[in-house]
């Protein structure tokens, strides 16, 4: 960096091209300097998005998980139920039928 700024002293005191020459490979060093740190910047940005992301998708394989649990749970219940409400109704048929009798 040092030889740097010694030549473009050297290049300033020639005259008015180098001067320009001279700024702008100072400029240009700006530059890329602002463009590294960007660059940094959005890869930090893109690591953060990816584990956000992969902390969103194992949330997500959780819930559903849960949810076929509960939805297997539902299953299984509505089955007794039914079996429960097919012998309500062989029961209420049958004494129907005796009531019908008499």
């Amino acid at each position: 960096m040092n030889d740097l700024i010694q030549l473009t002293n050297q290049a300033a005191t020639q005259n008015d091209r180098w001067l320009f020459v001279a700024s702008l490979i100072v400029f240009g060093v700006f530059a890329a300097s602002v463009m590294r740190y960007f660059v940094k910047q959005h890869e930090r940005l893109i690591d953060d998005h990816k584990q956000a992301r992969d902390t969103y998708q194992e949330s997500l394989r959780g819930m559903v998980a849960e949810t076929s649990n509960a939805n297997g749970k539902l299953i299984v219940c509505l089955e007794s139920n039914t079996k429960v409400l097919e012998e309500c109704r062989d029961e209420l048929r049958h004494s129907r039928m005796e009531r019908s009798k008499v």
